[in-house]
Order: structure tokens, then sequence, then C-alpha cells
């Protein structure tokens, strides 16, 4: 007996095909497959979103007597399905951003998946199944490898004690780094199955975070424990870095903003470093906040959700206000840089000293200021060096 089924494609939100399409299957499929269907004359990888009773009305009843309805071309076996509260999150991002359920869900999958043959993902599925996790070692090495700060510390206890959402405010160098590692740490051993997602903002941040977590957590939880999503990864890369996290190998994604759409199924933390800045708002494509949809995920998932940051956007500030107040999001602060006491680490670890000048204040038509001048001037004389910076280009032959 046929099954009808609901699938989502590529299609635009504008397009005449921009819902779930309807196909029959002779084999029972479970919802969240990826299959391959025909559409026109091409076959796409396709998402089953609804099956049997639920995935069409009744008018289709006729339709499928009759045969109209086409079947699936066959479904990838060899990936489990997408789970529920990814497809909830994938249908949330596409009513709010106004978008195509398709066409969020489809561009959240790699690419090679749609490109790849049955044969050519056959071979891949089978290349990834070899890669078994290490056995596991002495875990003693993973935690309190470096003694926490009393910042550090008195976060660490409230992100304990507390449901979240967090905000770190902590400034430049006072360790917020840190404390990302030791709350991954602790998730990974209270939990054998658990997983995380780090998210930053620009790819070229990644290789330095990947490196950190790699030397801490790969020699316990094997080569695969610890995986990158980004644009600048090749297609093979991003498949292997997918199905690792899809099917739970991956204990910690490291990614941008693609990386909010990642499946993970065991998901339990997610920390946003550098929550403020702009490159977490897609501006191609679907348009979305992937700081925002963290956060969503987050409550749909039951994970806790950590922002850091040195400067918090506005509105993240906002919502860390007191809950007397009506915030919502727990502020943890962390002022200190590290090495910021007394002695010589003082003069390492404490903030730069910055002096404002008033031009208004200076003498008429003056470009460069007399205190800047002066200052200039020591360090010239103690043998040190400067460096100016220019708002604006075309200033330059002018002040040089």
């Amino acid at each position: 007996m046929s099954q009808r089924l609901s699938v989502l494609v590529q299609t635009p939100v504008h397009s005449q095909l921009a819902g779930p399409l309807s196909y029959r299957s002779e084999l029972s499929l479970s919802v969240g497959t990826l299959v391959r269907v025909p559409l026109g004359k091409r076959e796409v990888l396709g998402v089953v979103w609804q099956a049997g009773s639920d995935a069409a009305p009744e008018r289709l009843d006729q339709e499928i007597a009759d045969g109209k309805l086409r079947p699936i071309g066959a479904a990838l076996d060899g990936i489990a399905p997408l789970s529920a509260t990814w497809r909830q999150l994938v249908s949330f991002a596409a009513h709010y951003y106004q978008r195509s359920v398709g066409e969020v869900a489809l561009a959240a999958l790699p690419p090679q998946l749609r490109d790849l043959s049955s044969v050519q993902l056959a071979r891949r599925l089978k290349r990834h199944a070899k890669v078994a996790p290490s056995a596991p070692l002495d875990h003693s090495n993973l935690l309190e490898s470096l003694a926490l700060t009393p910042e550090q510390s008195s976060v660490m206890a409230r992100f304990d004690a507390e449901p979240g959402p967090f905000l770190l405010f902590g400034a430049t160098g006072s360790g917020k780094t840190e404390v990302y590692l030791r709350c991954v740490s602790r998730l990974l051993l209270s939990d054998s199955q658990a997983q995380a997602m780090v998210m930053v903002p620009e790819i070229n941040l990644t290789p330095q975070l990947e490196e950190r977590f790699r030397a801490r957590f790969n020699p316990l939880f094997g080569e695969q424990a610890v995986v990158s999503m980004h644009s600048g990864m090749s297609p093979a890369q991003r498949l292997q870095s997918w199905l690792a996290a899809h099917s739970g190998l991956a204990r910690i994604v490291l990614g941008t903003r693609m990386a909010v759409f990642a499946s993970l199924p065991a998901l339990k933390l997610i920390i946003v470093d550098e929550e403020h800045d702009p490159s977490y708002k897609s501006q191609e494509g679907a348009r979305y906040s992937a700081r925002d949809l963290a956060l969503y995920r987050g409550r749909l998932e039951g994970a806790k959700v950590l922002l850091g940051s040195a400067t918090p956007s506005l509105e993240t500030w906002y919502h860390s206000r007191p809950a007397s107040e009506g915030g919502r999001y727990l502020r943890l602060e962390m002022p200190s840089r590290i090495g910021s006491g007394a002695g010589l680490a003082a003069s390492v670890g404490a903030l730069p000293l910055v002096r404002r000048v008033d031009m208004n204040h200076q003498p008429k038509k003056c470009v460069i200021s007399p205190p800047l001048l002066d200052a200039i001037r020591q360090r010239v004389a103690r043998g040190e060096q400067s460096l100016v910076f220019l708002n604006r280009r075309g200033y330059a032959p002018v002040l040089h």
C-alpha cells in the first residue's frame, strides 16, 4: 500500500511551489527522512515533512488512487531522520524571517547531499562508519589544568546553578575562552552523549579556537570529537563535519552563523562568542540572526545558552537587566583582565590608559593636538614606536 508523503524541496517563497509537495512511497518512511524526489525533469533532495494521513488533504486520496502522485526516487537510508526539534527550528526561522520552509531546510544541509549519487553517498557513509571514537581515557586532565581566577570561579558557580540564558560580560583578556572550555568539559563529563555548539562571528576566528578545543578534547573523545562548520570549508569537509555531528560522533561543533542549523541530536549547550558582532546576521539568501535563533533553539532543545561579549549589543544588555526590572538573561560579569592585580603582572594585564582630547579647546587650524605631539615626541626620545590611525584615507597626504 502506498504511503502519502509531504516533502520539502528547495523552492523560493515567491514561487508557486513554496510549500511541501506531495509524493507517494511504497515504503513506510519516518518524518525527517532525507529522500530524492522528481521535480519536473530533475531529481532533487528533499526532506519528508509529513507522512500518512497528515501529509495531504483528503482530496489527494482520489489522486493517489488514480496514480497521479509521483513516487519518490530513493530514500537516503544511511542517514538517520532529522529530529523534531530541528524541524521546528527550521519552521520557526522560515515563518519569522518570511522565507519558504524548504528554502531554509535545504540550505541548512551540506551541498554534497544534493550533488552526490546514491553510490557515491553510500561510499562516503561507509568511510564515515569506519571512524570510531577512541577509547575513553583518564578524564582527570580535562579539568582544572589552570587555576581559575575568583571572577571565573564565581561565573562558573552561577552558570552551574542557574538555567540561563546567560550573558558573560567580560573585559577583553578576562578569560572568557577558558570559561567556555570549562563549561563544555563539565557537560561532556556529566553526560556521555551530550553535544555542545560554540559559535564565532568570523571564519578567521575559527582555526585558533578549534586548535584550543582540539588540544583539550581530542585526546579524550577521538579525532572526530571537535568539528568545524563554516562557508570556507570544501563541500567534502562540510559533509564530513555534518555527518559527524548528525550521528553524534562529534561532541563539539565550532562554527559561524551557519552552524546554528546543524543537526545535533543531543545538543545541551550553545555558546555564542562576541554576540554583538553583526556577522551573525545573514545578509544573503534567507536573512536571519544566528544569535537570536541560538536562543530560540536553546529553549527548544532544553539546552543552556551562553552569550559572551566585552561590548554587548544594546538588546542583549537590556535583556540582561535585573529580573526585578523584567530582565530575561542572567548577567555574569568578569570586569578584570587576568594578571591585572598587584605586582609585575599588573603592567601586562591592566587595561591601557585612554585619554581623549577635545579639539574644540585646541589652537585654531590645529590638525594634530599639542598633547598628542608631545606624547609622540616622548616615545621617539625613548626609542619607542607610535601608531596613528586616520579616519579617512584622503587625509593621509595632508598629515604626512
